[in-house]
């Protein structure tokens, strides 16, 4: 059971309240700040009675059970608080959901420190492979948090993970809650679409306020001629979070490095990684290094065209000119645009916001024998809207309830700021519980660009691993899978957004809309290849850097990644601090941001499963049954050639990221 494991950890816990029982369908509660308040320590009493009464039971029987419950009964709680502390639209709500969150974070250590249950579950003997996986994790997370070590170590590695917990919320809420806004003037958006430019607020002196959400920063980005402007508004989105995230993030490294010396590690790397696939730091830093090697010639290359186009652009010799961070992505859009004929902003009138989501709905319809049924229910706010997911009857209409899924898909103040995909409610067949996924994305109301359908179907993906669980245990429901593996199904599902087979389906979801024909999805695909070099090595830059600050000694995080930077082919820029925003260094992928690249090996080889059929409802069932509703009872390489037949491939990854896939 996890109360919490940082913002882009797995939350395998279940949602309920005073809304599950006004309706047949459990939902997430919508809590006041008051009720936060007032519910929040009597929740945390109910646990540590649960615990204690499982203390005092006999025998390990019935461990797995009694412990299936506690996460269930936790989650009824815990987990809409954490989530209404990212997306709550109320900041006193968000508030109180992040001081009722530190609360409940010690809870999980106690637990797993407790002698006496930890003997009951050492001493079980599992009557078969799910519990003895079951037994494994628990036993890991024992272990993690300090039961087997010497008292005073023990009271030592609780406090230290305590703190690291609440350190990691309170690096998110410092990035959710910048306010930092740059000022540009009418001329300086030149380039700009004008739906972009009416959308915009202005200040007194009549220039328009960028502000750093995705939907406002990434096209200005994109699309500013002015580089000046460019360079203000990416030196302002590199400085988000602040010196003050800094400061946390240096913390909680020296806090984890602490952490592994206890148990006589060398290093927080170590620590984390004998719990993944990947199992040794050198096995990590040896597939970094094949990446590296890999696209180092092809960002090369594609930077130097970059710069070329620059050149030509400003009416300059090639020698004069020097391409700068805030220069890549405008000209690798001036490159896609005359190369490719794809244009990122002219693609929203092919991918309209509400027929992309029936878009990803209708995919997995099709592939997984599911029906979504929107159904007005209480919520967050107006614009989040919730779907019952069924089984599909043999005539095609919705049958059985399977689960619920929450659509949360545009920015506001003070609301994450990334996308993400929050598993309120884990699945367990044993309790006879249904999941709920929440999607949480900041997009543009008008439309999607090719990248943000990607996102879309990505976190979409995620949200499908959650829901379509079907494991005897919450806590190895949807996502509770190796961390080096969680993001290989939400990979795999990008795909759909770049074939012409299923973005078809778009003439039938929006009839009204341009049509994209197989000659404009091939050269999209085209376009989206170019800049893997680039992108890639960006990849290795952030995996090689969370690497470095694991492992060994804890360095300054703003230092090593200033080294890092300098040593790339554009170099660093003096006064940015990405580290600041670096969320996942805090959160779940510490020492393993290595892992979206590692899933992607086992996302693209997947995909081969599914051969030129994207649509194919054989395959799709097949792999819904062997990964989707797996989670966690196998080991994620046993799930892969479950579902492929054989052993895994890389071939695909590296004909990627190179550019060469077709």
């Amino acid at each position: 059971m996890k109360i919490l494991t940082g913002l882009a950890a797995t939350l395998m816990l279940a949602g309920a309240g005073v809304a599950a029982a006004q309706s047949p369908r459990p939902l997430v509660p919508v809590l006041d700040a008051a009720t936060i308040d007032a519910r929040c320590d009597g929740e945390l009493a109910k646990l540590r009675a649960r615990k204690a009464a499982m203390e005092n039971g006999r025998g390990a029987g019935a461990i797995l059970a009694e412990w299936n419950r506690l996460s269930i009964e936790s989650g009824d709680f815990v987990n809409p608080v954490y989530l209404l502390a990212n997306v709550d639209p109320d900041r006193a709500t968000r508030d109180a959901a992040q001081r009722c969150v530190e609360k409940l974070i010690p809870f999980e250590t106690e637990l797993f420190q407790s002698e006496a249950l930890y003997a009951r579950v050492k001493s079980l003997a599992p009557r078969d492979a799910v519990e003895r996986i079951y037994r494994a994790e628990l036993l890991d997370a024992f272990e993690d948090s300090g039961v087997a070590l010497p008292p005073e170590k023990r009271a030592r590695a609780k406090a230290l993970r305590d703190e690291i917990e609440n350190l990691a919320l309170k690096f998110q809420k410092n990035v959710n809650e910048d306010r930092t806004t740059v000022a540009v003037t009418p001329e300086e958006a030149k380039g700009l679409p004008q739906s972009w430019i009416d959308a915009r607020k202005r200040d007194g002196e009549g220039r328009l306020i960028v502000t750093l959400d995705y939907p406002t920063y990434l096209p200005f980005l994109e699309n500013a001629v002015s580089e000046d402007a460019r360079r203000r508004v990416w030196t302002a989105k590199l400085k988000e979070g602040g010196a003050v995230n800094l400061e946390l993030l240096d913390r909680v490294l020296q806090l984890r490095y602490e952490m592994a010396r206890l148990y006589g590690l060398p290093d927080y790397a170590t620590f984390a990684l004998r719990r993944r696939m990947a199992r040794t730091p050198e096995a990590v830093n040896d597939f970094l290094t094949s990446v590296k090697n890999a696209v180092d010639l092809v960002e090369a290359r594609e930077l130097e065209e970059l710069r070329a186009d620059k050149a030509a652009l400003l009416g300059k010799p090639l020698a004069e000119v020097r391409l700068e961070r805030w220069d890549v992505a405008f000209h690798q859009e001036r490159v896609r645009r005359s190369r490719y004929q794809i244009d990122q902003e002219a693609l929203r009138a092919y991918f309209p916001t509400e027929a992309s989501i029936r878009y990803a709905l209708t995919i997995a319809e099709t592939l997984y024998g599911i029906r979504f049924v929107e159904a007005d229910v209480p919520r967050w706010h107006p614009d989040v809207r919730y779907f019952d997911v069924r089984e599909a009857r043999a005539d095609g209409k919705p049958g059985e309830f399977i689960g619920g899924v929450y659509l949360d898909l545009y920015p506001r103040e003070g609301k994450y700021n990334h996308a993400a995909a929050f598993p309120v409610r884990a699945a367990s067949t044993l309790a006879k519980r249904t999941p709920i996924s929440v999607l949480v994305t900041n997009f543009d109301r008008r439309g999607l660009n090719h990248d943000e359908l990607e996102t879309l179907l990505h976190e979409f993906g995620h949200v499908l691993h959650g829901v379509l669980s079907k494991t005897r245990y919450a806590d190895l429901g949807g996502t509770s899978v190796k961390r080096d593996f969680v993001e290989a199904p939400s990979q795999m599902f990008e795909e759909w957004a770049r074939r012409a087979e299923p973005l078809a389906l778009f003439a039938k979801l929006c009839p009204e809309c341009p049509r994209l024909s197989k000659e404009q999805v091939e050269r999209l695909r085209a376009a989206r290849r170019f800049g893997n070099g680039i992108r890639y090595a960006r990849q290795w830059q952030y995996a090689a850097y969370d690497m470095q600050l694991h492992t060994a000694a804890p360095k300054p995080a703003l230092a090593t990644w200033v080294e890092i930077e300098r040593a790339s082919r554009l170099g660093h820029v003096e006064g940015t601090m990405l580290p600041a925003s670096f969320g996942h260094l805090v959160g779940g992928y510490a020492a393993g941001y290595y892992g979206y690249m590692w899933s992607e090996v086992l996302a693209l080889d997947m995909l081969s499963g599914f051969g030129d059929k994207l649509l194919d409802a054989r395959a799709g069932r097949r792999y819904r049954e062997s990964i989707l509703a797996a989670g966690g009872e196998k080991p994620p390489r046993a799930l892969v050639e479950a579902f492929l037949g054989r052993a895994p491939s890389s071939g695909a990854f590296y004909a990627e990221i190179t550019g060469q896939r077709k």
